[in-house]
This record gives structure tokens, C-alpha cells and sequence, in this order.
């Protein structure tokens, strides 16, 4: 028996975080708990992607560093820090209803990154509900190694959008 998921699927810049918080209010407004992490974008002052934060999905106060720019790069020109995988861990390590991994891409695709995060997740019976956040160019090699998910929303999609998979996702639970 695997723990069902959902997913936010959306394009680079199409705000996957924000609808991620905004879906962890909603299911905290229906009295689920909820945990986990999403990843904000870290720019400079012209726009320019400088790498991503690991942030709390509910407290936008515990960050930490995910990934910078660098000469040494892991991928994409993007050197990786795993601090940054262990704070995602120990956020989605907390005692809730819904789990938020706010950051599934091309690392993950490739079984690296918060992959086995999100694949020990859904392998146990026992976990809560995990809610993914995948970029979509990303989301058939995903979707391919996991069972299919219960639920999902494409980005852009507007706060009612959200509102539906949220009631979804506490009636689901609720039978549980």
C-alpha cells in the first residue's frame, strides 16, 4: 500500500511556491496539519536567478540555502548544498496531514535532489498525503516512476482552483 500524492504542475516562473502556500492555508483552514518545504527563487536586482532558498511551506521564517551559482557547478550551472536537502527533510519530517515538496525538477527527474525524499514519502503506507510541486517539462519522467497521483492542479490557476483541490484533499483524508 503507497501513500497517494497530488501534484502543482507549472512552468519555470509560474510561481509553484506560491500556490503551495496558499494550498497549505487552505487545508490549515479545513484543520489539517501540514508540513514541508517549497523553494523560493533568490534574484538579483535585475532579475537575474541567483539559485533557490528551501523555505517552510507554513513559516516563512525557516530558510535555508538550496543552490547558487558557481564555477563548479552540479547542474545547470547551479551548484547544489546539502543543507539545503537536509532542511527540506527535516520540514517534511514534521507530524502532519499533507506534506508539501516544493521542489521537484530536473534533479529529481534524474533520481537526485529531494528524490528519494518524495519516493520514500509515497513508498510508505503510513505517510501523510504529499503534495508535489513539479516543473512541468519534468513531470512525464516523474509521473512515469511513480503511481498515478489522486489529484492535481496546472499553473497559472486562480485561488478557487485551489479551493476545490484543497476540499478534495480534506475529504480524501478525512475517509482516510
Amino acid at each position: 500500500e503507497m501513500t497517494q500524492w497530488s501534484a502543482i504542475v507549472g512552468g519555470a516562473g509560474t510561481e509553484k511556491g506560491r500556490a503551495a502556500r496558499k494550498l497549505a492555508a487552505l487545508l490549515e483552514a479545513r484543520g489539517l496539519r501540514v508540513a514541508g518545504f517549497v523553494q523560493n527563487d533568490v534574484s538579483d536586482d535585475a532579475g537575474e536567478t541567483l539559485g533557490w532558498d528551501i523555505a517552510s511551506v507554513t513559516d516563512p521564517e525557516r530558510v535555508g540555502v538550496l543552490a547558487r551559482i558557481s564555477q563548479d557547478p552540479d547542474l545547470c550551472g547551479y551548484k547544489f548544498e546539502q543543507a539545503g536537502f537536509e532542511l527540506a527533510r527535516a520540514l517534511s519530517d514534521q507530524p502532519a496531514d499533507v506534506v508539501v515538496i516544493g521542489g521537484v525538477g530536473k534533479l529529481e527527474a534524474a533520481e537526485r535532489g529531494h528524490w528519494p525524499l518524495l519516493r520514500g514519502l509515497i513508498d510508505r503506507a503510513d505517510s501523510p498525503h504529499v503534495v508535489a510541486c513539479i516543473r512541468d517539462t519534468c513531470l512525464s519522467a516523474i509521473a512515469l516512476a511513480l503511481p498515478d497521483p489522486l489529484d492535481y492542479v496546472e499553473l497559472p490557476c486562480d485561488d478557487a482552483e485551489l479551493e476545490r483541490l484543497a476540499e478534495r484533499l480534506r475529504a480524501e483524508i478525512a475517509a482516510g
